[in-house]
């Protein structure tokens, strides 16, 4: 287990999904999808259960899996499909970010570093 500052745990868990959005928006496949889910997760694991963050999340990776649909259909994705990701993206790291500055910025937290599969 690692001791960290709740700030910069999220500020590593958005830098880590920041790329693979890149990837989905640019010609996404299903394996992009199970990385963000992956990641999503782990986000989610860091607080308490929160339904406006889970709402958000919930949101991102139904943006991200849309835009992967339209990667298998079209030549390439619509902007409104883009647009909606780059949304749901920046709805997810706001209510992140708020929600780790209400926290207070002395809280630390144990991050229990699980391999997924271990976790469920």
């Amino acid at each position: 287990m690692t001791f960290k500052i709740l700030t910069d745990a999220v500020d590593e868990s958005l830098a880590v999904i920041a790329p693979v959005l890149g990837r989905i928006e640019q010609d996404g496949q299903t394996g992009d999808l199970r990385d963000l889910a992956a990641h999503l997760v782990r986000a989610l694991r860091l607080f308490d259960r929160n339904p406006g963050i889970e709402a958000a999340a919930d949101d991102l990776y139904a943006a991200a899996a849309a835009l992967v649909g339209e990667n298998t259909r079209l030549p390439q994705p619509t902007a409104r499909g883009r647009r909606l990701l780059k949304d749901a993206h920046m709805r997810f790291r706001g209510r992140l970010e708020a929600a780790a500055d209400r926290v207070g910025p002395y809280d630390y937290l144990v991050v229990p570093d699980f391999p997924l599969r271990q976790a469920a």
